[in-house]
């Protein structure tokens, strides 16, 4: 009987190990195949971006051909003033000139601020340039008055970076220089005097 029991025992033991070993197995194949399964999520995942950032950069490329296309008079854009009877105007800032007349005035009480400025604004290369006192009292802020709504003032902007911008007329800025042939006016006040600094 107790050799029956050892039989026994062998096989219940042999039976167990071969359990085990399936289980194991099976456990391993279900890993693999959900390690397979990722891999396959990622990679469509990572197809998909792929395509959308070959469409971003096909819609890039059509944007940069826009923006370097040289603009024709055909390209012009136009808009329409009602007061006008609805007849069509383009408005086209063009940059001041280098050689346009332009005149630096004093606008704080701080002695020779206009010619200080006035180096400066020739150092950037422009070249017809007055200065003279602001007679319309000492101002904080500084500001630039251009005669003509079709002039830019951006260079200028640039140097006086404090400074706002206005269209306006020679009348608008009280000083003691002649207005004569005058483009405009860059008014230094307190937060562009750069001797106070």
């Amino acid at each position: 009987m107790a050799k029956r029991k050892k039989k026994q025992t062998a096989v219940g033991l042999f039976f167990s190990f071969f359990l085990k070993a399936i289980v194991i197995i099976l456990g391993l194949v279900i890993l693999a195949m959900s390690a397979f399964l990722i891999k396959a999520v990622i990679s469509t995942k990572q197809s998909e971006s792929d395509e959308i950032s070959e469409g971003d950069a096909f819609e890039d490329d059509q944007n940069d051909e826009l923006l370097t296309a040289e603009a024709t008079s055909d390209d012009a854009v136009l808009f329409e003033d009602d007061a006008a009877g609805g007849e069509a105007a383009a408005v086209i800032k063009s940059e001041i000139a280098m050689d346009a007349s332009i005149v630096v005035l004093n606008a704080t009480e701080t002695a020779g601020l206009a010619a200080a400025w006035r180096d400066k604004l020739t150092e950037a290369g422009f070249t017809n340039l007055q200065t003279g006192n602001y007679t319309g009292g000492t101002l904080d802020t500084s500001k630039i008055v251009m005669l003509s709504e079709e002039l830019s003032a951006d260079t200028i902007q640039g140097l006086v970076t404090n400074a706002t911008f206005e269209v306006g007329t020679s009348e608008d800025v009280p000083c003691d220089v002649s207005s004569e042939g005058v483009v405009a006016y860059v008014i230094i006040g307190g937060s562009d005097n750069i001797l106070a600094q």
